[in-house]
């Protein structure tokens, strides 16, 4: 039996392909302010910063005001667009990867800086709602997440799955063990723990860890 009982998942990045949302979402409302379109790449490394600092990095130099009025339309577009591409939003085996976790017996839970919005949508839109023991989002420290999600507990017990530095950090801060998802946004070579290039890998290192304890 795997010595883990807890998998912290982060949303945008990790389980969700969000910038299927938020490109689309730029495309019609950054012009509108006078805002360059953003590359995809500088949309997936921006990724996992919390609201307004995500589009501050996103257009350095431009008004602040200028950049949270266009913030504050892409948030309402990506919010109307969920349903037309729920189909593709999850990474291709997070769905099954979910419930092969959930059948074993694991507590799942959902870490994320996005909006209680914007992560209520695309847990609910997805289907995976029903899926997660917690969710933990709409606050820009996830350390403080994760000190919550783990508070009193062994911490051997626990496994933070993300993409971003900040998934990392805030794992390492708790004494949690981190994988970077290399499926999603995550690179290698970021300092997590262990890499996986498949959500079927996370389920296939939870039971090499079994063989080992």
């Amino acid at each position: 039996m795997s010595r883990f009982h807890t998998v912290i998942f982060d949303l945008d990045g990790t389980l969700a392909d969000s910038s299927l949302l938020t490109m689309a979402a730029l495309e019609y409302a950054a012009p509108l302010y006078g805002l360059p379109i953003p590359s995809e790449d500088a949309v997936r490394r921006t990724t996992g910063y919390a609201t307004p600092e995500f589009y501050h990095i996103l257009f350095p130099g431009f008004p602040r005001e200028t950049v949270d009025s266009a913030g504050e339309l892409v948030e309402q577009e990506e919010l109307r667009r969920v349903p037309l591409v729920r189909d593709k939003l999850l990474f291709a085996g997070c769905r099954e990867l979910l419930l092969r976790l959930k059948e074993r017996g694991m507590r799942l839970c959902i870490a994320s800086t996005g909006s209680n919005e914007h992560v209520y949508t695309i847990l609910t839109e997805t289907g995976i709602l029903g899926l997660f023991d917690t969710v933990s989002c709409g606050f820009p420290d996830k350390t403080d997440m994760l000190r919550q999600l783990s508070e009193g507990a062994n911490k051997d017990g626990y496994i933070m799955v993300g993409d971003m530095k900040k998934d990392l950090e805030a794992a390492r801060a708790n004494g949690i063990r981190a994988i970077g998802a290399c499926y999603g946004y995550c690179r290698r070579g970021s300092g997590f723990d262990r890499y996986i290039d498949s959500p079927g890998e996370l389920l296939t290192e939870l039971l090499v860890d079994s063989t080992r304890s």
